[in-house]
């Protein structure tokens, strides 16, 4: 997947409850789950360029999510 950001862009799919954050522009070379349900993504260089975090509401604080996900909504 190829970025084109070159600041942090956070989405959040309430959904499937996943937390992505593209932390850098980049092509995706390699990633290695650095914790049950942790992603971490990198470039060619071995420069994190992304982060995927699976069941997010289950790891990070309740109002960490809900205000992502209201952000997203337009609400805040």
């Amino acid at each position: 997947m190829e970025m084109t950001t070159t600041e942090p862009v956070v989405r959040y799919d309430p959904e499937v409850d996943v937390l992505y954050v593209v932390a850098a522009a980049g092509e995706v070379a390699r990633a290695a789950e650095v914790s049950p349900g942790v992603t971490i993504e990198y470039n060619d260089d071995g420069d994190v360029i992304g982060v995927e975090i699976l069941r997010a509401s289950k790891i990070l604080a309740a109002p960490v999510v809900a205000s992502l996900h209201a952000k997203q909504a337009g609400v805040i």
